[in-house]
């Protein structure tokens, strides 16, 4: 992800988005949540209905990352493999 930060490499919508899901998935030390600064970034950059279908991909990609850090999944074994 850091080459995203290249300018001549991505839009500013290019950018943006990524940058968002970063900051969704990878909280600040401080509790806080995405930046006022970020948001307005991201809302200059993508029209309204863009940035809520990014948010809701956000949602739904992250969604099983809590029962990934319970199952501890392996590959090759059985998904239910932790509760039976």
């Amino acid at each position: 992800m850091a080459s995203r930060r290249d300018p001549r490499c991505f839009t500013g919508a290019g950018r943006a988005a990524p940058a968002l899901v970063e900051a969704v998935l990878r909280p600040s030390a401080d509790g806080e949540g995405v930046s006022d600064a970020l948001c307005a970034q991201a809302a200059e950059h993508c029209a309204s209905k863009a940035l809520a279908t990014l948010m809701s991909a956000i949602g739904r990609s992250d969604s099983f990352t809590p029962v990934a850090l319970v199952a501890e999944p392996v590959s090759g074994r059985s998904f239910t493999g932790p509760w039976k």
